[in-house]
């Protein structure tokens, strides 16, 4: 399945924000973006609707892709395991949530 979503460029100044990183080097920001990408994916896999997931509006979808990002960025993190907890918990709870695996219809 292609990936047509865009991280805005908000999007990943905050996320970079999230890590603490100042630079503003390109192998960095790919990495992030397809972790956010990969992030998105895995809350659709697990059942949150695509529009939120991909939407990056919400907050509690925005807590956990920076909770995601703060579990999987980089290879030395002593603090993986905590933050993979946190958003395994995270993604746990807004996959039992009706607001977020169910799509809202327009009227």
């Amino acid at each position: 399945m292609a990936e047509k979503q865009q991280i805005s460029k908000e999007f990943l100044a905050e996320a970079k924000g999230c890590l603490r990183i100042t630079t503003d080097d390109q192998v960095i920001n790919t990495e992030i973006v397809s972790l956010i990408k990969a992030c998105q994916r895995d809350l659709i896999r697990n059942g949150i609707t695509p529009s939120l997931a991909n939407g990056l509006e919400d907050s509690l979808i925005k807590m956990a892709v920076l909770t995601y990002l703060k579990a999987e960025f980089g290879l030395d993190n002593k603090n993986r395991d905590k933050f993979r907890a946190s958003y395994e918990q995270l993604r746990a709870d807004l996959s039992l949530t009706d607001d977020y695996i169910t799509e809202k219809k327009v009227s």
